[in-house]
C-alpha cells in the first residue's frame, strides 16, 4: 500500500492511498460482512475510512464504531467523517450553523465511539454564509480536541481559497483537503442534476494543482462503468448511470482502459483508479466496494505506479 502524507493543523497524517468508502454498505449488509469488508482493507495495509452521519440515516458509523470497538485499532485508523448535510428532501436548506456542526459532530463521536475524528469534513457549501463565520466554528471543535482537521466536500474552489485565506490571516486552521467527484469516465455537471454536487473541471483541476490541495474523490469508479460495459455492454448500467457516463468519449476510454488492464496484469476497476492514485494532483481515490471480490480488485491499484503522463493518456485518449 502506497501512503499519501496529509498536513493541517501542525500535524503530519500518513493516509493510504486508497480510502474505504462506506456510503450504503450498512443498508445492504450484515455486520458480519461489513466487519470483513473492513478487515480485508485494513489488512492490505489501508488505513483511511470514510463515512459521514447521512450515510444510511447513521447506520454506517454505528458499523464503523462497533468494528473498532471489537477490533481495537482505532489507533491504526484515519477516521474520516462528514456533517452538516441539508435535508435530503430540501437540499436548498442551509445546515451550516454552529448549532448544526455540533449537533451533528456529536452524534458522529458517539456513533463512532470515539472522542476525536480525525478528518471532519463539512458535507456541502452554503455560499450564503461568511466563510469567517465557518472557520472560526471549525477551530472551535479542534480547540475542545473533537476534530484534529477539517476538510470540505462539494465546495467550490473559490470558496476554499476564501476560508483558507481567512484562516491564515487570523492564524486559525483552514481546510486541509477536500472532497470532488472524479474518476476516469468523464461526466459534467448538467448531465449530473444535482447541483449540489461539484465535479473536477478545468477550473478545479487547475487550483488544486496551484495549490497542491490534497482531494478525496469519491464516485472514483464511476459506478462501476468500465468493467459493467466491458462485461455486458451499455445495456448492463442503470438508466442514470448510462445517461452520465455513457458517452463515445468514455467508451473510447474504455478501449484504451482494456489494453492497459491486460498489459499491466490487473482488473479494468484497479485500472481506472490508478489514473488517480498516479495522477499530478494529490489524489486519493475513495473506493466503493460492496464484495470482497469488488474489494480485492480494487486494491489491485494499491501498489502500481506509473508516471502522469501516463495517467493522462488514460483519459486524453485524442493525444
Amino acid at each position: 500500500m502506497r501512503y499519501l502524507n496529509l498536513n493541517g493543523n501542525g500535524l503530519d497524517l500518513k493516509v493510504s492511498k486508497l480510502a474505504m468508502g462506506t456510503d450504503k454498505l450498512a443498508l445492504s449488509l450484515t455486520d458480519a460482512e461489513f466487519f470483513y469488508l473492513l478487515d480485508i482493507f485494513t489488512d492490505a495495509g489501508g488505513n483511511f475510512i470514510d463515512t459521514a452521519r447521512v450515510y444510511s440515516g447513521g447506520k454506517s458509523e454505528e458499523v464503523i464504531g462497533r468494528w473498532l470497538e471489537k477490533t481495537g485499532k482505532r489507533s491504526n485508523i484515519v477516521l474520516s467523517s462528514k456533517g452538516c448535510h441539508p435535508p435530503k428532501d430540501d437540499m436548498s436548506q442551509s445546515r451550516l450553523s454552529r448549532k448544526d456542526m455540533e449537533y451533528d459532530l456529536n452524534l458522529s463521536l458517539k456513533a463512532l465511539k470515539t472522542d476525536c475524528i480525525d478528518i471532519y469534513w463539512l458535507h456541502r457549501d452554503d455560499p450564503s454564509r461568511t466563510v469567517d463565520e465557518i472557520v472560526e466554528n471549525i477551530n472551535t471543535f479542534i480547540k475542545e480536541g473533537k476534530i484534529r482537521m477539517a476538510g470540505c466536500s462539494n465546495w467550490y474552489s473559490d470558496r476554499i481559497e476564501q476560508a483558507n485565506k481567512y484562516a491564515a490571516q487570523k492564524g486559525l486552521c483552514g481546510f486541509s483537503s477536500s472532497q470532488i467527484q472524479w474518476s476516469l469516465a468523464h461526466t459534467s455537471e448538467d448531465i449530473y442534476q444535482d447541483y449540489d454536487i461539484v465535479i473536477m473541471d478545468e477550473i478545479e483541476y487547475e487550483y488544486y494543482e496551484n495549490r497542491s490541495l490534497p482531494i478525496f474523490v469519491y464516485a472514483s469508479q464511476a459506478q462501476g462503468f468500465f468493467p459493467k460495459v466491458a462485461k455486458g455492454g451499455l445495456d448492463a448500467l442503470s438508466e442514470k448511470t448510462r445517461k452520465r457516463f455513457g458517452s463515445e468519449d468514455n467508451l473510447k476510454r474504455l478501449e484504451v482502459l482494456k489494453a492497459f488492464a491486460v498489459n499491466h496484469g490487473i482488473s479494468l476497476t484497479a485500472a481506472s483508479l490508478i489514473y488517480i492514485t498516479c495522477n499530478r494532483l494529490s489524489a486519493v481515490p475513495i473506493i466503493g466496494s460492496r464484495t470482497p471480490l469488488q474489494l480485492r480488485e480494487s486494491l489491485e491499484a494499491a501498489d502500481l505506479i506509473i508516471t502522469s503522463d501516463e495517467a493522462d493518456k488514460l483519459y486524453y485518449i485524442d493525444k
